[in-house]
């Protein structure tokens, strides 16, 4: 395999304060890599050092087999591009304009712009699918059409690496999906190599081709995400007082709020949001209990000292059950 980035016996931090030390990394062309971790982990610093933002304390980084530190500026603007999450100011640039810097390590000291310059921009553009904004004023761009853009600016660099730093942050659901649909395009259909650092979890997990896992105190673990869920690094990482990793259901329990054992007894989609309306309500849904939640077609019973229902919806019956545990699990 090509590696564009490496790293060997890698220490980060800053003078007095490893944030992590002894790290191995290696970045393979055409791969979508997500970056994840707890707050204070040091992904942040991670990513700073990869990047040549600040030196590290140890070890080497090398970009395209080269010591990044290195590299003169504007080699390096066409080796790697950075994506950060900070709102940047543009004055009256249009979407076109702020993707067209991203030429400018390609320009002689006129800074004009060639027929190729903007047939690359174009086809930029177009790879991130932000052809209908292009003409558009970037203040007047929503959060995830000024990201696109931003991802647009930095493919029209042409570099070798994409360094992207929580992108998807502060963006809707459809906009954070829509992002990773392009990386994971950008990566696989144009050999793009991305690194990604980002908190969104289930998204990192159903787009990466790797993960790179950063715990706090220092301890990395790369893999596939399916294989860091199955050894527990990922449920590891992510431990904490009152939220724990379901490996089985692929989600975080906030185990610390679990009550009253109830079971479920039903099958297909709505046994399984069933089961989800139960965790939400902080009961404990395991295999049998006393307290019954039976599907029946069209309707809910709920099964314990007495019976009740049929219950109409999940609505209903999550009511119904606030008023059950609620007495059933109040102190002597």
């Amino acid at each position: 395999m090509s590696h564009i980035l490496a790293a060997t016996s890698l220490s980060i931090g800053y003078p007095g304060k490893t944030v992590a030390a002894d790290l191995n990394l290696k970045l393979t062309r055409g791969r979508l890599v997500c970056l994840l971790g707890p707050n204070g982990a040091g992904k942040s610093t991670l990513m700073r050092t990869l990047c040549a933002m600040q030196p590290p304390i140890a070890g080497q980084v090398l970009l395209d087999g080269v010591d990044i530190h290195t590299i003169s500026p504007r080699e390096l603007a066409r080796l790697l591009s950075v994506v950060l999450t900070d709102r940047i100011q543009v004055g009256l640039l249009s979407a076109y304009e702020l993707v067209s810097l991203g030429r400018y390590p390609y320009t002689g000291w006129s800074g004009r712009l060639s027929p190729d310059d903007h047939r690359i921009i174009r086809e930029s553009i177009e790879a991130t699918g932000a052809t209908e904004l292009a003409a558009r004023p970037v203040d007047e761009l929503s959060d995830g059409e000024r990201q696109k853009v931003l991802m647009a600016r930095a493919l029209a660099q042409q570099p070798k690496l994409l360094i992207l730093d929580e992108v998807t942050a502060f963006l809707d659901l459809p906009r954070r999906v829509d992002i990773m649909r392009t990386l994971r395009s950008l990566a696989h259909q144009r050999g793009a190599t991305i690194l990604l650092s980002t908190h969104d979890l289930d998204l990192a997990l159903r787009s990466a081709d790797e993960i790179w896992l950063l715990e706090k105190g220092g301890a990395f673990h790369t893999g596939a995400p399916e294989d860091l869920i199955l050894s527990g690094h990922f449920a590891a990482a992510f431990r904490s007082e009152g939220i724990e990793f379901n490996a089985e259901a692929g989600h975080f329990d906030l185990h610390g709020q679990r009550g009253q054992p109830v079971s479920v007894h039903g099958e297909g989609l709505a046994a399984q949001w069933t089961c989800r309306a139960m965790e939400r309500l902080g009961l404990a849904v395991v295999p049998d209990s006393h307290l019954r939640v039976v599907l029946q077609p069209g309707s809910w019973r709920i099964e314990g000292a007495v019976s009740l229902g049929p219950y109409p919806n999940i609505a209903t019956v999550a009511e119904a059950l606030r008023g059950q545990t609620s007495v059933s699990s109040k102190e002597p």
